[in-house]
């Protein structure tokens, strides 16, 4: 399994949804307002740097894998939070 793979899991999707539904107005009210608010426009709301702790943080307490798999896809991770870092868009809301 690759980073791409996972995302398109079921268990991926409904973890992302638990994250991202009533529980973020509680826990991130601002990432919350944010993706409210773009969701009217059809957008995404979130930072890369968001969904990319998302992804490190299913991996690190959901993801049901050997620990060479979680590596693998912790290293990619890495490299996708590189790249935006590096291209200064980690902080970018997804349109």
């Amino acid at each position: 399994m690759n980073l791409s793979e996972m995302l398109n899991t079921e268990d991926w999707q409904n973890y992302e949804s638990d994250t991202l539904g009533n529980d973020l107005f509680i826990s991130d009210p601002d990432r919350a307002d944010r993706i409210h608010e773009a969701a009217k426009e059809g957008c995404d709301g979130s930072t890369h740097g968001e969904h990319i702790q998302d992804w490190r943080d299913y991996v690190n307490d959901c993801l049901e894998a050997p620990e060479s798999v979680k590596e693998a896809i912790l290293k990619e991770i890495q490299e996708t939070e590189d790249w935006h870092e590096e291209n200064k868009s980690l902080d970018t809301e997804i349109g």
